[in-house]
């Protein structure tokens, strides 16, 4: 096999020196945001990035790869869309999902090759694991637009300290047209550490591609480049801001002379320092005692967004928000706490110092979260609206029994969790005014038509309702779900029991008349006339998801584009009974809808 290097320009020579050079492909995949697939299939699952090259360089959607569950903005301009806490902590490059992948063999890494072989663009982060629960950032950018062709990307990265086998790659999908797929991660690496000269050699190199201008000359004549992998290291960590405050703290006195500062009051510093994000907040405290006494106040800490800080919130970090946080309302941890940074235990703690006022709490992807995380909610958190527990794997049938003891839910992310139907009854029963409910990809509840029933009954407030890969549904419990008129969006994607609908279609169309968002993808009984009451009684549509229905016609897909006058989104991709022709003249006639349509482009496979 050739260097991945040697399709990108190689930053390295291979001598006789340097014959630790090793290359690996992934070998497992150790967590992961989303995936399109399912736990019980190996379609477009987050597994399938493992190996060696399946698919490249041909380009398309193939069903061999890793595929995340979203693209563009059309989640966010859903009803079920979620604000962000605290964006500014986000910075200019926002991570929407994230895969963590490990190798055979820890190596100091030379180079990361990524096989985009569908809508490349999407990586914008590479991290990778360091001792002690640390995190190297080996390279950021802003996502591309690439152009429908397959990619080998190979970006430039900083070197590390430790060798690593442990990578994170993060991805924003938000500006592609549609689902990005990937093939494959080559990791090139020495055995040994990388003497400081070939650390000199490819910075040389790196600089010497962005040619001469005034910019890189004086980069290079004030040795800048030389420094990069420190700044990034002080750039991304958390944890020294809070113990440079801290020190600096013993030290400080009183300063009376704050210059033209002290002429505002209190609340105007108050309302500035409320645009800081986080990181800044904590800098900003350690200017002197009058602006630490500011940044301090409890009522900068009403809203926490800690995802950004995943890679370094630890718990000296946790310690000290707990402090500030005593009128916390709204929480997210996703992300955080990987591989014992900090403890379930510190969060419980955290929980029961801070949760008195909490309604919103976000605990995505969060491994820490197990039964005792539950308890503790219920306990602690009376009050709380909001609660996202997606790909939280560690909760059993008893913790969720503890949530029942919820009654003011109005969402609840369920996504990919371990929740039995038993459980899953109480919780509706009890949170009657339940607004969203995410129930995507939950293999343990094996009784869908059941939940559908208890949600005619007692929520009658739902507004969305996510049932992707949801097995067990029948027609029946689309019957059940027509009698819940105020639903602007559903998602009955993949859910194949439903097989030959009936009336059930019609029934649905009728009974959920205010529908915004509407996704059937693979449903493969349904047929034109199934859906030949949503263009008239739904007229509020704007996104249609149709891929993979074989026993549609054109026709259903002109009355949805001329009935459905806000329509903003249509997919059609393998509706074999839709010609690309036809798709081709609906763009040029309905320029305000983006017609979605899927393909394959066989190249030549290369030999791996």
């Amino acid at each position: 096999m050739s260097s991945s290097s040697d399709s990108e320009g190689s930053l390295y020579d291979k001598s006789e020196e340097n014959n630790c050079i090793l290359e690996q492909f992934v070998a497992s995949v150790t967590d992961f945001s989303s995936h399109y697939g399912s736990d019980i299939s190996v379609s477009y699952t987050a597994h399938n990035i493992c190996g060696k090259p399946s698919k490249f360089p041909d380009y398309g959607d193939f069903p061999q790869t890793f595929v995340m569950r979203t693209y563009g903005r059309w989640w966010d301009l859903a009803p079920s869309h979620l604000e962000p806490f605290m964006p500014q902590n986000e910075g200019h490059i926002v991570a929407e999902d994230f895969i963590e992948i490990l190798y055979d063999t820890p190596v100091y890494p030379i180079c990361v090759s990524l096989f985009e072989i569908y809508n490349p663009g999407a990586l914008v982060r590479i991290w990778a694991s360091q001792p002690e629960e640390k995190w190297a950032l080996l390279w950021e950018g802003i996502p591309e637009i690439i152009g429908h062709k397959p990619r080998m990307f190979t970006p430039p990265i900083q070197t590390t300290k430790y060798p690593t086998k442990l990578l994170r790659l993060e991805f924003n999908q938000s500006h592609l047209e549609y689902y990005t797929e990937l093939d494959a991660v080559l990791l090139t690496g020495s055995t040994q550490s990388l003497n400081s000269q070939y650390i000199e050699t490819r910075d040389e190199k790196i600089i010497s591609s962005l040619g001469n201008g005034q910019l890189v000359s004086a980069i290079c004549k004030m040795s800048l480049h030389k420094n990069l992998i420190e700044n990034e290291e002080n750039i991304h960590d958390l944890s020294n801001v809070v113990k440079d405050y801290k020190s600096r703290l013993k030290s400080e006195k009183k300063r009376r002379n704050l210059g033209l500062i002290s002429c505002l009051p209190d609340e105007t510093i108050l309302k500035i320092l409320g645009y800081l994000d986080l990181k800044s907040l904590f800098q900003c405290s350690q200017t002197n005692t009058y602006l630490y006494q500011l940044c301090t106040d409890p009522m900068l800490y009403t809203i926490l967004g800690l995802k950004p800080y995943w890679h370094c919130l630890n718990v000296e970090a946790l310690q000290t928000l707990s402090v500030r946080s005593k009128l916390l309302q709204k929480l997210d941890l996703s992300w955080c706490g990987p591989y014992g940074s900090f403890k379930e235990e510190h969060f419980i703690k955290f929980l029961k110092n801070c949760a008195q006022s909490l309604t919103d709490l976000r605990l995505n992807t969060c491994k820490f979260v197990t039964n005792e995380s539950c308890t503790s909610i219920s306990q602690n958190c009376s009050n709380i609206k909001e609660l996202c527990l997606r790909n939280c794997v560690g909760i059993s049938s008893a913790g969720f029994q503890k949530l029942s003891k919820l009654c003011h839910l109005e969402r609840l992310d369920l996504y990919r969790t371990n929740i039995e139907t038993g459980q899953l009854l109480h919780i509706l029963k009890q949170n009657i005014n339940l607004k969203h409910l995410n129930l995507g990809s939950c293999a343990h509840v094996s009784n869908l038509d059941e939940i559908m029933s208890q949600l005619s009954i007692s929520n009658q407030r739902l507004i969305s309702l996510d049932l992707w890969k949801g097995y067990s549904l029948t027609s029946v419990g689309l019957r059940f779900l027509s009698r819940i008129p105020s639903l602007e969006e559903i998602d009955l994607s993949w859910c194949m029991g439903i097989g030959a609908p009936g009336d059930s279609f019609h029934c649905l169309a009728k009974g959920c008349p205010k529908l915004k968002k509407l996704f059937l993808v693979a449903l493969r009984g349904i047929t034109d006339w199934d859906l030949q009451f949503f263009p008239t009684l739904c007229p509020d549509l704007q996104q249609i998801d149709l891929m993979g229905i074989r026993g549609i016609n054109a026709e259903i897909c002109l009355l949805f584009l001329n009935h459905c006058c806000d329509l903003q989104l249509l997919d059609v991709s393998f509706c074999d009974q839709i010609k690309d022709t036809q798709v081709a003249a609906w763009r040029q006639l309905y320029k305000s809808v983006s017609i979605k349509r899927s393909f394959q482009s066989c190249g030549s496979n290369l030999s791996w």
